[in-house]
């Protein structure tokens, strides 16, 4: 019998570590789950969870989790929403699992830890998240709402097809070569409440973020292969050393050969940045070429000034591609910019804005009133939703 107890422990164990390292299979968060009906499990993981935090909060405590709460918004899947391109588990569920309970993760401005407070956000009328939708605007002024336009051949130019995959994305299809073929700018716009996925003429893959543009030729011919953004988006360049890939947004230019990065270039977010994941790039922002390696990212103002480089976590950086809002000491009106654009809503400041700071992730997938809820629990703030805006207000 303690042999047998020893190896659950041991199992356990296993699936814990698993979890921390955002590394757990669906299975295997039902299995983590089903360990965590019993206390004794329940304590070993806040006690884990604890213990991480005070390493960066010494004063940290953590309260009690619903962890049926926890379950509902993980495991449950979103069963009236279809996400082709951004599917909720990925062929690896890099998850983590604590923030979409009561909060345990999210930390105001003080750094101290979060309080179960209750309820507070007043909803008069909920909001659903944001889903697949773009237009796309072709060479000759032709505007496609592609959330509506049904499967398969949508438009040519030249020898290039445009057409809708199956699984909602728009791919360009080159034909011959040929230098002398004709090329048109298109512009595929995201609107707020939207997100999307467009393969370009060189298979290049660009997911675009809300509120987003970006325009690019139907074929790439010449020496390098251009494109313009603005808002955020997520590359993965196919690799052409002889054809370097070059993405313009705001006063940056990023230089690629094959690699993924994010740019993100809001007019209203406080900085641009050019986040690495994979390869190399060069960015310039008129202050000289810097080149980045993975896990690092340049940010700089949007008008003048310098490039300053970071150490980040990618993964933290792309969470909006796979769902999720990520927070990191973020102040509340960077936050709600990110629900405004989400969500589609206004967003009205009542008396003094709140001085608060967010640290955790919480799923897209969610109602507004649950995103807001669970920001509430930190302290500082309290929202009220009606008529497509959300108010702000000190708690």
């Amino acid at each position: 019998m303690e042999s047998n107890k020893g190896d659950i422990n041991q199992r356990f164990r296993y699936l814990l570590t698993k979890y921390k390292d955002k590394q757990c299979s669906l299975e295997e968060m039902k299995e983590l789950f089903e360990y965590l009906g019993e206390d004794h499990y329940r304590a070993i993981l806040e006690s884990e969870m604890l213990e991480d935090y005070k390493s960066l909060v010494p004063s940290a405590s953590v309260h009690k989790v619903d962890w049926d709460s926890v379950y509902e918004n993980i495991i449950s899947p979103q069963k009236h929403q279809s996400r082709p391109l951004f599917p909720f588990w990925l062929s690896v569920a890099a998850l983590f699992l604590v923030v979409i309970s009561a909060g345990i993760y999210l930390w105001n401005s003080g750094f101290s830890p979060v309080r179960n407070t209750g309820e507070h956000t007043i909803v008069k009328r909920d909001i659903a998240p944001g889903s697949n939708k773009a237009i796309l605007k072709l060479g000759d002024g032709t505007q496609i709402v592609l959330d509506q336009a049904q499967n398969g051949f949508l438009a040519s130019s030249g020898s290039t097809k445009i057409r809708k995959a199956s699984s909602g994305q728009v791919v360009y299809e080159s034909g011959n070569s040929d230098e002398t073929g004709d090329v048109q700018m298109n512009t595929i716009t995201i609107p707020r409440g939207g997100q999307f996925m467009v393969i370009l003429p060189d298979n290049s893959k660009v997911w675009l973020n809300a509120e987003s543009s970006l325009s690019y030729p139907t074929a790439f011919k010449g020496r390098s292969r251009h494109v313009e953004l603005t808002g955020e988006a997520y590359f993965e360049v196919a690799g052409d050393r002889n054809h370097p890939f070059y993405v313009k947004s705001g006063r940056a230019v990023v230089e690629v050969l094959g690699t993924h990065f994010n740019v993100m270039a809001y007019q209203d977010a406080s900085y641009a940045s050019v986040t690495l994941a994979e390869g190399s790039v060069r960015v310039n922002a008129g202050t000289g070429n810097i080149l980045l390696r993975p896990g690092q990212q340049a940010a700089f103002a949007h008008e003048n000034g310098p490039v300053t480089l970071h150490d980040v976590d990618p993964d933290e950086v792309t969470d909006w591609k796979n769902g999720y809002f990520q927070f990191d000491n973020t102040p509340v009106n960077e936050v709600m910019n990110k629900i405004r654009r989400w969500y589609n809503v206004d967003i009205e400041y009542r008396g003094k804005k709140p001085d608060v700071l967010f640290t955790g992730m919480i799923s897209r997938n969610n109602n507004v009133s649950k995103v807001l809820t669970l920001l509430e629990k930190s302290g500082g703030v309290q929202f009220e939703i009606a008529d497509n805006k959300i108010i702000v207000k000190n708690d």
